[in-house]
């Protein structure tokens, strides 16, 4: 997973293999110490590379941050895809509200990835955020919305799954950022609002 600022793009498999295992070392370091302790230097001795290495990858450490970020998401969009096809086979009641209370539990799960968050929210533009969101959540939020109103045009599956991302990228962060239990209940509750909203919009559209 690379980002704007990374140097060098892998494209040999010997190299994919070394940026994974320079992001393994990112995440490892992260949850032991925060990304505050990390530095260039302890990732390459963690992954076992000269710094130099590291640097003919990625740009700076931002840039580094930001792809161990941009991997763990798009890992944890993938555990959600699969249970995004049992919750659809189930026919829940509400399939919005279960799937985002899956992937807050899942992203709250992972080891390192809310300080990861929050250096990316800090870091990264709202419009290259979205954008990630998107490449990685856009065909999962576009099937959702194809299973709940199989009739979608076109134009409103494009209208929806912009609104649904724009939602999901803001939102999503703010309720895996707040500590206080109540406030984070309360805004998990508004991003299935704002998503069940978009999803009737775009059926009645259709109708």
């Amino acid at each position: 997973m690379q980002t704007d600022q990374t140097r060098r793009q892998p494209r040999q498999k010997r190299a994919v293999e070394k940026v994974s295992r320079i992001l393994d070392a990112v995440e490892t370091l992260v949850s032991r110490h925060g990304v505050d302790a990390l530095t260039t230097t302890h990732v390459a001795h963690e992954a076992g590379y000269a710094v130099g290495t590291i640097y003919q990858y990625f740009g700076n450490r931002t840039a580094l941050l930001i792809a161990a970020h941009d991997r763990m998401l798009e890992r944890l969009t993938g555990q959600l895809a699969g249970e995004a096809d049992r919750v659809l086979a189930d026919h829940s009641d509400d399939p919005i509200a279960a799937l985002v209370e899956t992937y807050i539990e899942s992203a709250r799960s992972q080891p390192g990835y809310l300080s990861l968050l929050k250096f990316v929210s800090l870091n990264k533009s709202t419009g290259d955020h979205e954008a990630a969101t998107d490449a990685f959540a856009g065909d999962l939020i576009s099937s959702i919305v194809r299973a709940e109103i199989p009739h979608i045009d076109a134009l409103q599956m494009r209208i929806t799954r912009t609104l649904v991302v724009g939602l999901i990228s803001v939102l999503v962060d703010v309720v895996l950022l707040e500590s206080d239990e109540k406030l984070r209940q309360s805004y998990q509750a508004e991003l299935v609002a704002h998503c069940t909203f978009a999803l009737h919009r775009a059926a009645r559209q259709g109708a």
